[in-house]
C-alpha cells in the first residue's frame, strides 16, 4: 500500500518501517530515481569504518552523508558513531529533501519539489504518481490518469501561481528529524560547492549515489572532485558504497595523503565501483591489488591496513 504526503506530513512517528519504506519508494524525483529507504542496510558498513577510525585513533568531529535518502541510515550511522565514543555532528544532504504540499482544488494536493515540479498527486488521501511505468500503464488505464493530471496540474500551477506558499514537508524519517546531531540539508554534488561547504569534513559518506547507473564518467568525476573539496585536507576520509540487489554492500574507504591524493584504507567485500574514477592516475591498477590480496573471496569483507596508491 503506498501514502500520500500529506498522510506523512501528519502521521508523525505513528508509521512502520514498511509503510515508512512504501511511502518513500513511492516518490519518485525529477531526475529519475527514487527516495527508496531501508533501515539497517548499512550496518556492517557502520563497522568497517568505525572499526577503521578505532584503529587509526581517529574521532571526526564534522560528518558529511550524501544522498541520504529518507535520512535513516544516518541516524543509525550516528547512533553507532555515538556508541563507540564519536561524537560527531552530522550533515545528511540529498537532491531533494523538502517537498511544498499545494492544495489546487477541494480534494485535490500536489507534492511539488525545489523546482516546483509535481512529485506526487494526491487525490483525496489517495498518491498518484507522476511518472509513467511504460506501455503497461496505458492497458491498465492508469497512464490516461496520470496524463491528464500532469496536464492539469501544471495548467492550475501556471494559472493560479500557487508554486509558493504551499505547506512545507521534510521528506525525512520522523527519528531522524529530531536527532540533535544531525541535520539535513538539500545538496547537488554536481554543482561548484557553495563556499561554506569547502574543506569543513573530516569524513564525507556517499551510499547508493555515486555509481555508473546513475553518471556518466565526467560527471562521477566532478563529483569526486567536489567531494573532496568539501574534505578537510590530509588524514580526511571519503567513503563510497554502493548496496547491490541481494542487500551485499560494496564499498571503498579512501584517506586523503599529505600530497592530497586518495588511498585505500579498507574495502567491503568487491570496493566501489568508481575506485578508478577517486584514485589518482598513478595509482596501482585495482586487479593487481586484488591478486595481491591471495585470491580471497569476492564477498569477503576487507578491512586490513592501507593499499597505497602510489
Amino acid at each position: 500500500m503506498s501514502f500520500s504526503a500529506k498522510t506523512f506530513s501528519t502521521a508523525g512517528d505513528t508509521f512502520t518501517q514498511e509503510q515508512e519504506a512504501a511511502f518513500f519508494a513511492s516518490i519518485r524525483l525529477r531526475n529519475g530515481t527514487f527516495k527508496t529507504t531501508d533501515h539497517h542496510r548499512l550496518d556492517d558498513l557502520n563497522t568497517l569504518v568505525i572499526g577503521e577510525w578505532q584503529k587509526l585513533d581517529r574521532k571526526p568531529r564534522e560528518i558529511m552523508d550524501v544522498g541520504v535518502s529518507s535520512g535513516i541510515s544516518s541516524l543509525e550511522w550516528a547512533d553507532a558513531l555515538t556508541r563507540a565514543g564519536i561524537d560527531a555532528e552530522i550533515l545528511a544532504t540529498d537532491l531533494c529533501l523538502r517537498g511544498s504540499l499545494v492544495r489546487l482544488l477541494p480534494r485535490y494536493e500536489v507534492l511539488l519539489d525545489r523546482d516546483g515540479k509535481v512529485i506526487q498527486h494526491i487525490l483525496g488521501n489517495r498518491p498518484v504518481r507522476w511518472s509513467f511505468d511504460g506501455p503497461r500503464d496505458f492497458f491498465r488505464g492508469a497512464g490516461f490518469l496520470i496524463a491528464a493530471l500532469n496536464a492539469f496540474a501544471s495548467t492550475l500551477l501556471l494559472l493560479t501561481n500557487r508554486r509558493r506558499g504551499g505547506k512545507d514537508v521534510l521528506l525525512v524519517n520522523p527519528d531522524a528529524r529530531d536527532y540533535a546531531r544531525l541535520s539535513f540539508a538539500e545538496d547537488d554534488v554536481l554543482k561548484p560547492n557553495p563556499e561554506h561547504l569547502r574543506g569543513r569534513f573530516d569524513a564525507i559518506r556517499v551510499a547508493n549515489l555515486l555509481n555508473r547507473g546513475y553518471f556518466d564518467e565526467a560527471q562521477l568525476r566532478r563529483a569526486v572532485d567536489n567531494l573532496k573539496d568539501r574534505l578537510r585536507g590530509a588524514g580526511s576520509f571519503l567513503i563510497v558504497n554502493r548496496t547491490l540487489a541481494d542487500g551485499s554492500n560494496n564499498g571503498t574507504m579512501f584517506q586523503l595523503s599529505e600530497a592530497n591524493k586518495f588511498e585505500i584504507v579498507a574495502r567491503m567485500r568487491d570496493g566501489s565501483e568508481i575506485e578508478d574514477i577517486v584514485l589518482p592516475p598513478d595509482a596501482e591498477d585495482r586487479n593487481c591489488e586484488r591478486q595481491a590480496e591471495g585470491g580471497r573471496s569476492q564477498r569477503q569483507v576487507v578491512t586490513s591496513s592501507k593499499f597505497v596508491a602510489r
